[in-house]
This record gives C-alpha cells, sequence and structure tokens, in this order.
C-alpha cells in the first residue's frame, strides 16, 4: 500500500500479539486504530507495554473514538521510546509514516508533535483545575428529583403514525446531516469542514456536489 507493507493483524488483538508481531516481523511503526470507547484505555494500556518492553517504535493512534486530546492526555505520556503521533483519518497516514521514518524530516516533525501534545496536556491540566468538584455526598444529596406519580404527558398533536408521501426532497436538503454520507465514501472528516480540507476537499466538494444534484434533479 502506498509503497509500505502493511500486517494487518485484524481487530480485537490482545496486546502482547500486536507487539509480539512487531518485534517478531521487525516492522518500523506500530499503528492501532479504535472504533469503540473501551478501545481508548487498551491504546494506553499498549504504549505502557511498550515503554515496559522498552520499545522504540513509532506509534501511531487513529479511529473514530480518538483524538489528539486523548492522545496527548492519555497515551503519549506512557510511552517516551518513540514518538505517538495521533492520525486524523487513514487518508494521512501515508504521509505521516513517510515523514516518520524521513532521517532529514523526523526531528522536527517530532519535536513539533511533542511541544503541541505538551500544550495540549498543560491546558487540560488548567481546565481541570478550574472545576469546582462535588464531593460524593453533596452529588448524591443533589440528585435529580421525580414525581411521576402527579406527572401528566401533554397529549401529541396526531396520535398513530402519519405518512408524508411525495415529500419533495429539496425541502429536506438543508437539514442532512452529510458527515456520515462522506464517512461512506471513505473520506473521513466532518461536514461542512471537510469541503475545506487541504488534502481532500476537491474530491469531498465534487461528491457533495453530484449528491445535491441527484436529489434536486
Amino acid at each position: 500500500c502506498n509503497n509500505f507493507e502493511v500486517i494487518d493483524l485484524g481487530v480485537m488483538v490482545a496486546c502482547n500479539d500486536i507487539l509480539d508481531a512487531a518485534s517478531r516481523e521487525n516492522v518500523d511503526a506500530i499503528g492501532l486504530s479504535g472504533l469503540i470507547t473501551p478501545s481508548l484505555d487498551e491504546m494506553a494500556y499498549v504504549a505502557k507495554e511498550m515503554q515496559r518492553r522498552n520499545m522504540e517504535h513509532p506509534l501511531l493512534i487513529g479511529g473514530a473514538t480518538t483524538s489528539r486530546a486523548h492522545t496527548a492526555v492519555k497515551i503519549e505520556p506512557n510511552y517516551t521510546g518513540g514518538p505517538v503521533v495521533h492520525v486524523k483519518d487513514a487518508s494521512r497516514a501515508v504521509g505521516v509514516t513517510t515523514t516518520l521514518l524521513s532521517k532529514e524530516l523526523r526531528g522536527g516533525f517530532v519535536s513539533s508533535i511533542r511541544d503541541e501534545y505538551a500544550t495540549i496536556r498543560e491546558r487540560h491540566k488548567q481546565n481541570q483545575s478550574k472545576k469546582d468538584w462535588v464531593g460524593i455526598v453533596d452529588a448524591r444529596r443533589n440528585k435529580f428529583t421525580t414525581d411521576w406519580l402527579s406527572y401528566k404527558p401533554p397529549r401529541p398533536l396526531r396520535l398513530g403514525v402519519e405518512v408524508f408521501h411525495d415529500y419533495p426532497l429539496e425541502e429536506l436538503v438543508e437539514y442532512i446531516d452529510w458527515t456520515p454520507f462522506f464517512i461512506a465514501w471513505e473520506l473521513a472528516g466532518r461536514y461542512p469542514k471537510i469541503l475545506d480540507d487541504k488534502i481532500i476537499g476537491r474530491q469531498a466538494r465534487e461528491l457533495h456536489a453530484d449528491a445535491l444534484e441527484m436529489l434536486q434533479g
């Protein structure tokens, strides 16, 4: 893939299996992708294990549930052997990996990433210190109370199923959330920002225009 050999171990792979395979295959970098929230903690655990094993591989973090903030706060501090980089989507993985493996580009890139993550951690720390945390006893005392016995729900304007026949699609266009549409076409990014993306913006705009033409035609 783009002159890289990718060893895909599959999904829900145990940490030791990932790291053992990385050592056995003598890989240049390790990539982790998380699609569900529990995988975030597992990524932090993998980073800790890489530290314990004294590994030096670059660690790439990606997937729908990941973010720069989580990578900076929860993952990077656990691993100092190599750079930890959050990759926004798969289309950027090749560029990031190429830079990390380049003797000329790696130093400056890694330094900028570490400085950026340090800033994110400091900002996160300051935000946490500003919060006025409430003790568990006070929180329970201030719990939400209900009185369902005396509650009378309002009657809906219409009962049953209401069907709209031949409803004009052009009136619904402005309410469409296009983000899942672009994801289905393997263009990762949030609408409307994706339309101005430096890498995939042109393809996103063309695809969006084609979809609008189909809906309004």
